[in-house]
């Protein structure tokens, strides 16, 4: 990694692929296959009405996954399985695809969820397209479940997992890379719920934890430089953001189908997102995930998701204010 290498992070400088994958079969849950349609059509609407041309001319068309659909929503457990294996599977592949061929045109390949299970495919196509592959999961869990241990069997919760190598081979073994990311090129951010399968795991690895009460422990600036500090040390030649919309407290986005009290603020998860933009790290692909319009009918969610991913592209929401204000006094 070199420091003189010019626009080393696309997330405001390249043309930006949205990639819709509206999964929902690695939640068993229905409305979050909607979330990618409405999140991209929401996004646009928003740069148009603010004026965000630098942004939105940056837009390109957006590319559609198909994906198997849910037909039968199920909330039973079902511990030790890996449900809709074969559907997640495909999807991932063509997934990986797109990704792959997105970065390798110079665009910003970002993968509009769905469920986090879409984070198998975007992470396996990043892979393809570098040396050594470091990640930045932002989320309220680390989805590092694996089948065996799994208290569930829906895949969303094994998605980080298989990246890293385990689990069924239909997904870790994915486009004939294993794994594609090294555990000590992955941080964890915001994490403040894990099944015991992961604790163990995590105690064990080499994976970076930063959790909620560790960021409040030694501050949001903070933890966010040691996150970027660390990767930039890594010899990472390209970084993966992936960002679970359930990383926010509920009371500022409730449209997620796993909400957790004690996620970050709207102000904080701006300021964690114009850290990783601002910074020097190789950043090529993104996910935004896990936006589910129908446990939200007042829209609500749809508008913070589609404001939190302007600001990832570029946009400071308050910047035209600021100057007005200014300019007034």
């Amino acid at each position: 990694m070199t420091s003189d290498e010019p626009f080393r992070n696309w997330m405001s400088t390249a043309p930006v692929r949205p990639i819709q994958i509206p999964m929902a079969i690695g939640a068993m849950k229905t409305g979050v296959d909607r979330g990618a349609a409405v999140l991209d059509e929401t996004l646009r609407a928003r740069l148009v009405d603010r004026n965000r041309t630098d942004i939105s001319n940056r837009l390109l068309e957006s590319n559609e996954i198909p994906v198997a659909p849910l037909e039968t929503p199920d909330t039973r457990r079902y511990p030790g399985s890996a449900l809709e294996l074969e559907g997640v599977a495909e999807a991932s592949d063509q997934l990986a695809s797109a990704v792959s061929t997105a970065i390798s045109n110079g665009e910003l390949a970002l993968t509009i969820g769905g469920d986090h299970a879409v984070s198998i495919g975007s992470i396996a196509g990043a892979a393809e397209q570098c040396e050594q592959l470091a990640v930045i999961w932002i989320d309220a869990h680390a989805d590092m479940n694996w089948p065996e241990v799994s208290p569930s069997g829906r895949l969303h919760g094994m998605s980080l997992g298989a990246s890293l190598g385990r689990g069924a081979e239909e997904l870790t073994k994915l486009r004939d890379k294993c794994p594609k990311v090294q555990e000590h090129d992955v941080s964890l951010i915001g994490i403040r719920l894990l099944d015991p399968g992961e604790e163990t795991w995590l105690q064990e690895s080499q994976c970076h934890l930063m959790t909620m009460p560790d960021i409040d422990s030694v501050g949001l600036d903070a933890a966010i430089q040691h996150v970027i500090a660390r990767l930039r040390a890594s010899g990472a030649d390209a970084v993966h953001l992936s960002f679970d919309l359930d990383s926010l407290d509920p009371l500022v986005l409730s449209g997620t189908g796993t909400v957790e009290r004690g996620g970050f603020t709207y102000r904080e998860a701006c300021r964690i997102l114009r850290l990783i933009r601002h910074s020097d790290l190789p950043i090529r692909s993104i996910d935004w995930v896990e936006l589910n319009p129908d446990l939200d009918p007042t829209g609500g969610s749809n508008d913070v998701a589609a404001d939190l991913l302007a600001i990832a592209l570029g946009e400071d929401v308050f910047r035209a204010h600021r100057i007005t204000d200014c300019a007034a006094r």
